[in-house]
């Protein structure tokens, strides 16, 4: 699901929840309302969390950086390791 769905349940949720006296006036509870915004709060938390991510592939995507094999990166930490503990491997 994308943000903007994510941004409209959310919404739709607090509309609901403020519309429970309303629509089931008999029936309602406060606890209810407190669920449903619960889940509002979530759906948010969704929808922010989705946004974070895209922009750090879109980041990622967009350096343009030389990458790195394995092995260099592994040799990199060992020489990074060795100068800092100066044990000798």
């Amino acid at each position: 699901m994308n943000p903007e769905a994510h941004y409209e349940n959310a919404n739709f949720l607090r509309e609901l929840a403020e519309s429970l006296p309303v629509i089931r006036p008999l029936a309602h509870k406060p606890a209810q309302a407190e669920l449903l915004q619960r889940l509002a709060d979530a759906e948010l938390a969704q929808a922010q969390h989705e946004e974070w991510v895209r922009a750090k592939v879109s980041s990622a995507r967009a350096d343009d950086r030389p990458t790195l094999s394995t092995d260099e990166v592994a040799a990199r930490l060992t020489r990074r390791y060795d100068r800092m503990s100066g044990v000798p491997r």
